[in-house]
């Protein structure tokens, strides 16, 4: 039997069916995964657009990581100074029922005072997992020590006021006056008390950098740990406010030689203290405000980033994405293509001259 050669027709068909089931894989895998290709390379002239989308997307993400952190360390700051100032309040509370009613109870003041403390010391320690939050840049060092240095200096100024050696005077200067009552002597950290410490940042988008420190020796913080430390000490050292008829010779008083001036001289020491606490509850709130505004501020930042992000992705699904039902459409066609191709191929591949006449 004679055959008719048809291997160019047959190369020819082989050739046009490889670039169909080429396409019809591409147009698969479209359909499968909504998008026009799974490499860079498939984009044509549409890469560089993608390519810039998608690194101002991984930009956009890395700041609202920044701003993630940033957010829950304010909140955890802002929680610590709203609970120094609630301590500190309930002390000056304290204070002003014993001046109210003429009479000073001193260990229990004096008590509350020391547990105040105490438990401020330990809200000025506050970590976000372990770093602390109040030492500023250097968030590995714990910014106020809860040894008893403090305590132990107050009560020798009280000490040398009752043997008058030092002045009422002296004594509210010496707990306001840093150059005598010094960072070292309050417990702070090295890197506090030298100001080595920097301040703290988020950095919230490409241009803007939020500052949200908090030094745990800022004024506001520092008055009151004083204050109540010297609080606190007062009924270490005294006994009674000024001494009585029936008080024995060993009772230990304000310094003064008449019960006026004894008086005089607890009260000035006593307002003083009172005073400062309320100054400090003062700055607390400052802090509280700047800080709640840094939370504002990340806030609106972080809107801005989504609206920005929402555009972007867009611009990548319009670039990347392929229209479903227009790609499974095409599909169904070069199906029905390539089977046709296949009866043909198979024909040719059959053909002889008996059966070609």
């Amino acid at each position: 039997m004679t055959f008719i050669s048809t291997l160019g027709q047959s190369l020819d068909q082989i050739d046009r069916i490889k670039t169909t089931q080429l396409n019809l894989a591409d147009l698969q895998q479209q359909v499968s995964t909504g998008k026009k290709t799974q490499l860079f390379k498939g984009l044509g002239t549409d890469v560089l657009g993608s390519k810039r989308a998608r690194t101002d997307l991984a930009q956009i993400a890395e700041f609202d990581r920044n701003i993630t952190i940033g957010d829950r360390r304010i909140k955890l700051m802002i929680q610590s100074l709203s609970q120094i100032k609630v301590q500190a309040e309930n002390v000056t509370n304290a204070i002003q029922i014993q001046t109210q009613q003429g009479e000073f109870e001193m260990e229990s003041v004096s008590d509350l005072a020391q547990k105040a403390n105490v438990f401020i010391k330990d809200l000025i320690n506050q970590t976000d997992g372990d770093r602390y939050l109040f030492g500023g840049a250097e968030t590995r060092a714990q910014p106020i020590s809860t040894s008893g240095t403090l305590d132990s200096f107050n009560r020798g100024r009280l000490d040398d006021w009752v043997n008058g050696t030092i002045s009422t005077d002296d004594l509210v200067n010496g707990y306001r006056d840093k150059a005598v009552l010094n960072d070292t002597l309050v417990g702070y950290s090295a890197e506090l008390t030298q100001g080595t410490s920097r301040n703290v940042f988020i950095r919230a988008d490409e241009f803007t950098e939020v500052d949200y420190t908090v030094f745990a020796n800022d004024p506001a913080i520092r008055d009151i740990v004083a204050a109540l430390s010297m609080t606190g000490q007062i009924a270490e050292v005294l006994d009674e406010v000024t001494l009585e008829a029936d008080d024995p010779a060993s009772t230990v008083t304000a310094p003064g030689a008449s019960q006026q001036e004894q008086n005089d001289n607890f009260y000035q020491m006593f307002n003083d203290l009172s005073a400062m606490i309320n100054q400090a509850i003062d700055n607390i709130d400052r802090r509280v405000s700047d800080l709640s505004q840094n939370l504002a501020q990340i806030d609106s930042i972080k809107n801005a980033h989504t609206l920005e992000k929402n555009i972007l992705e867009q611009s990548v699904d319009d670039i990347e994405n392929v229209d479903i039902n227009e790609a499974a459409v095409k599909l169904n066609a070069l199906q029905f293509q390539l089977e046709a191709s296949y009866r043909v191929t198979a024909t040719l591949s059959q053909l002889s001259l008996v059966n070609f006449i």
